[in-house]
């Protein structure tokens, strides 16, 4: 069958060509045929000569309201859009039709199929082929609802699919349906062993039905599922509702029938909101998983109130030989958990499990499936998430010696998180200081006198604090034991020999960024040394936090509850062999959506959301995990974040930072099923978000730029206006339009923060535009994350590689780096460094290097390269730009030396300090940052360029932690020395940051202020701290 896709790239190919190949084109066209139950005879009305019968059947029985529109083809062509139809004014037994007349010599009849108010039955242009005798016989065809394809002959039609679940299920007594109309009934139908089924003459297969009254739906369930507001409430009586969950295991649909009981159409349900009624608000405190009373005996728990059975399977070992038991759980019917506590302690910390499931399922045909599935509570698998480990995580066996004891780095504010971004891999796979067998390893992290580790402290005696960890829990896209590193030819700084190379081992190799989460408890397997013994992955990745720890550092965990990397019967799916489709977000004909690039988890659904709170609760009790970062945080309610908030806090006894991604987008976006977690939802949470503001002002341009963007779009610190590369074509307004997102950015992003904007007008951060949104929306600085890298698309010196001009020196450009870590780490808010960004960390231009091996993603402590010029990157994300990237990867002037990358190194360390010396640069809250910080150099006469902030340490009170009178940092990102006064700093006792005077830059040392004029003197593309002294609790 021709889809809606495949029809229209074969519309347009069609008008594309000439005339001949388009009438061969529209005469072999495939007719396809529907599958369904019944098929209907052609029209008993014959059809008039030169005539086209357009027959159209809609499920409801509605066509009266819609008709052709036709532009070519017919005698008299439709005029104006919408309203000059042909009415399917008469119908037959398979649906309405309408006679189209048609113009002598035409070959085809273009049209579309429309209702009143322009809503199309098919979104593409739709074409009818015309045989050659239609003059003296006519012609007919048929169209089914919602499907573009145009038949020839009748097609079958159904009654329904029970493939779909077009009803859903939001309370035990309470179905929404997309309309009533007049005259309809409804029944819910039930098959305890599915093989439910339909045709003319009504239902089939079902074991029994109850009567559905239609009614409003209740408020309660409009405003909780805000997106089928519009539908109507299906009531079930009172006892049949209190049926439900005695029955929750068979097959349901609901069939609808017309005024003379027959049937019109039947579906399957979507049963999440019935399940969570019916049992999860009664299971959501019970713990799941693994449990151990004091002698160590285990308690099984699995919650699957749909399955038919469930046993325990017990096994000696990891992988092979056969089962040492089966032991059928027992069902709690109240909160559908199924249990079994051991006989003794015989299988604790030495046998794995799996469970047998048997369970209806819409994704196996609606028939019962037997499912052998691992736990999705896991805490220890064995290699590759065959089985679940017995593991009891209070075990010395399974700690580290020192874990219990040691004891986590002091902070005294959230305000004074600096975070590290790092991949377990990338930290060692190339550094040959690391033993052999530690590289790529949890235990790399335990080797301090190796590079890496000597690296990570010299940056917490700077004053960073965080090390976030990209995701380190079971993932599905690497092989555990058989992984293999390939060798790489040494080509040129542009060949394709390279990328080739990596490509071919891509799914073979040791590499992937890990966002595909199998189970969401247990460490991955593959940084362990041992994948396949349930113990070492725990221990390995608790003495990798114990070490960090003792490094002076925390730990963020980067976590990826939006989706999972395989769902339905897939083998590698865990949660939907449970239960299925209840832990999965649906569209509105009951498919998975995937918007996240896999199947959508549901966090809105209580026992995914219990999921959640359960993994980081457990990771921060039982791993010491001292902060979370939320891949697309925006796909959970905010209430679920704020509920996990207190319960991540409460089960770690201290508090635990959150941030993570609240990009607006997608089937929830714009709080279409939910309020979102999203940025400006956040306001007043305390809960962080990256900020896309800052990050865009700085880089210039957008995230996902291509093509000739990709050099046009110059930012803030890489040359707008001031600097023009040979494509770039931007004004002094958008310099000033940047630098202003960039005082947003420094200013925390505060929704209310006022400061002078380039038009002259004094306005909140809210007030200033952002991608037709405001660039404002925090409360406070713990709700921004500020960066200008991170793993995702092109590193910053990648970036500059392609925006600077070509011919800029290398000692510019390594400035350049060094104002976009300054403003970063300057700025009010949470600073979030991807790690290498401080040594000038290359990817080869590759903007999405999630799968790109060792190769491209490596990461090099020895300071002899930042991985610059090793070859043209992927083909997959990149070649559409390789024409761009060539040339740049040749220029010699680009690619640093040992000592550019030193100096950048020592440039962020000085930065670092500075942040740390002084919590003016660490205010605690918004109305911190409101009366304590202001721009110099504003409004339309500015000096475009140069952005200068004071923050007070002395009014309106002495600031804590502030040491100083005040600061006054200029950032000066032109190629030109910037020379300005400032009245308002006349006779005022500033000096250069002590840090800068000694600082390895000798360039920053040459900045000047003069107190009798109030003037800076700041040299070209460099940040300048200066400090006031003289009052304050300075020292």
């Amino acid at each position: 069958m021709l889809t809606r896709r495949s029809l229209t790239s074969r519309l347009w190919l069609g008008l594309a060509v000439c005339g001949g190949l388009l009438l061969a084109w529209l005469t072999s066209w495939p007719v396809a045929s529907a599958h369904a139950q019944q098929t209907m005879a052609a029209s008993a009305v014959p059809v008039a000569a030169n005539t086209i019968r357009v027959h159209f059947r809609r499920v409801q029985n509605d066509t009266d309201q819609w008709g052709v529109y036709s532009w070519e083809g017919p005698a008299k062509p439709s005029s104006a859009w919408i309203l000059d139809r042909f009415m399917f004014s008469q119908t037959d037994a398979f649906g309405g039709y309408a006679d189209i007349a048609l113009a002598s010599g035409k070959t085809a009849m273009w049209f579309l199929v429309t209702d009143g108010s322009g809503n199309k039955n098919c979104g593409a242009d739709q074409g009818a082929p015309l045989p050659a005798d239609v003059a003296t016989k006519g012609h007919e065809i048929w169209l089914l609802e919602g499907d573009c394809t145009v038949y020839t002959t009748p097609p079958s039609i159904s009654y329904g699919n029970l493939a779909n679940a077009n009803a859903h299920w939001l309370s035990t007594n309470t179905i929404a349906w997309p309309g009533v109309p007049a005259g309809a009934s409804y029944k819910l139908v039930y098959a305890a062993n599915g093989g439910l089924g339909s045709g003319p003459e009504g239902v089939l297969g079902a074991d029994s039905s109850m009567a559905l009254t239609p009614q409003p739906l209740p408020q309660a369930l409009r405003d909780k599922f805000p997106h089928l507001r519009d539908a109507t409430g299906l009531a079930l009586g009172a006892a049949d509702a209190a049926r439900i969950p005695a029955l929750a295991g068979g097959q349901f649909a609901v069939a609808q029938f017309d005024g003379a009981g027959r049937l019109v159409q039947v579906t399957s349900l979507q049963t999440a909101g019935m399940l969570d009624d019916a049992f999860a608000v009664r299971a959501a405190d019970s713990k799941l998983g693994l449990s151990f009373n004091a002698a160590g005996v285990p308690t099984f728990r699995l919650w699957a109130p749909t399955a038919k059975s469930v046993a325990l399977d017990i096994y000696p070992h990891g992988t092979g030989g056969p089962k040492a038991a089966q032991l059928p759980m027992r069902l709690d019917p109240a909160t559908g958990i199924w249990s079994l506590t051991a006989a003794n302690a015989d299988w604790t910390n030495r046998a794995y499990y799996t469970y047998t499931v048997k369970v209806l399922s819409r994704w196996a045909n609606n028939t019962v499936v037997t499912n052998t599935v691992t736990d999705p509570y896991s805490l220890s698998l064995s290699a590759n998430s065959a089985r679940s480990f017995v593991a009891n995580l209070d075990s010395p066996r399974l700690k580290p010696a020192g874990w219990d004891e040691h004891r986590l780095p002091k902070l005294a504010h959230p305000a004074d998180i600096s975070l590290y971004e790092l991949h377990v891999r990338d930290f060692s796979a190339s550094d040959d200081s690391v033993p052999a067998h530690h590289r790529g390893k949890y235990l790399a992290f335990t080797d301090r006198d190796a590079r890496g580790m000597r690296h990570l402290k010299s940056l917490q005696k700077a004053g960073l604090s965080h090390v976030h960890l990209l995701p380190a829990f079971d993932i599905a896209s690497i092989d555990e034991t058989k992984c293999t590193t390939p060798v790489i030819p040494d080509a040129g700084p542009s060949s394709e020999a390279q990328q080739a190379a990596v490509d071919a081992a891509r799914d073979s190799d040791c590499f992937n960024w890990g966002y595909d989460p199998v189970h969401y408890n247990a460490p991955e397997g593959s940084y362990a040394t041992n994948a396949d013994d349930g113990f070492t992955r725990v221990r390995e990745f608790r003495a990798m936090v114990q070490s960090l720890h003792e490094t002076g550092l925390r730990v963020t965990m980067d976590v990826v509850f939006n989706h999972t990397s395989q769902s339905q019967q897939g083998p590698l799916s865990v949660l939907d062999k449970i239960v299925p489709t209840y832990y999965y977000r649906l569209n509105a004909a009951g498919a998975n959506t995937n918007d996240s690039c896999c199947a959508d988890t549901a966090a809105e659904h209580t026992m995914m959301g219990k999921l959640m709170i359960d993994s980081v609760s457990l990771w921060a009790s039982a791993y010491k995990v001292d902060s979370f970062r939320f891949d697309l945080m925006a796909f959970a309610p905010l209430d679920l974040m704020r509920r996990l908030q207190a319960g991540v806090n409460r089960a770690a006894g201290r508090e635990i930072y959150l941030y993570g991604e609240g990009w607006n987008f997608g089937t929830v976006g714009n709080d279409a099923r939910f309020v979102q977690a999203r940025q400006s939802n956040l306001y007043g949470s305390g809960i962080g978000s990256f900020n896309d503001r800052l990050r865009d002002a700085m880089r210039g341009g957008g995230c996902c730029d291509g093509g000739d963007n990709l050099v046009r779009q110059q930012g803030f610190v890489n040359g707008v206006w001031y600097d023009p590369n040979h494509l770039a074509n931007q004004s002094r307004d958008d310099a000033l339009r940047l630098a202003d997102l960039v005082r947003v950015g420094l200013s925390g992003t505060l929704r209310d923060y006022r400061f002078v904007d380039r038009f002259g007008s004094l306005r909140t951060n809210a007030d200033i535009d952002y991608a037709g949104q405001q660039a404002g929306y925090t409360a406070n600085p713990l709700e921004t994350i500020n960066y200008v890298e991170k793993h995702d698309n092109q590193t910053l010196f990648d970036i500059n590689a392609f925006r600077l001009p070509q011919d800029t020196p290398l000692a510019d450009r390594v400035r350049v780096q060094n104002l976009g870590a300054a403003v970063v780490l300057l700025a009010q808010g949470i600073p979030f460094i991807h790690a290498g960004q401080e040594l000038l960390r290359s990817k080869s231009l590759d903007r999405d290097s999630y799968n790109a091996g060792d190769w491209f993603n490596r990461l090099d402590y020895s300071y002899a390269s930042n991985n610059f010029g090793v070859g043209l990157p992927l083909a997959g994300p990149n070649r559409d730009n390789w024409s761009l990237m060539a040339p740049v990867l040749e220029n010699a002037l680009i690619k640093p030396d040992t000592k550019a990358i030193l100096s950048a190194k020592s440039a962020f360390e000085d930065l670092l300090a500075i942040r740390n010396d002084t919590t003016l640069f660490r205010l605690r809250s918004g109305q911190d940052v409101k009366e304590r910080l202001v721009f110099h150099n504003t409004g339309p006469d500015q000096l475009p360029g140069l952005v200068v902030m004071r923050i007070d340490g002395d009014k309106p009170t002495r600031y804590p932690g502030a040491r100083y009178k005040s600061v006054v940092v200029l950032f000066n990102v032109d190629k030109e020395a910037k020379t300005i006064a400032i009245p308002e700093l006349k006779g005022a006792k500033l000096a250069l940051h002590r840090i800068q005077r000694t600082s390895n830059d000798a360039i920053v040392k040459t900045a000047r202020f003069d107190a009798a004029s109030g003037g800076f003197t700041v040299p070209a593309r460099t940040t300048a701290v200066f400090v006031e002294t003289g009052g304050g609790n300075a020292d």
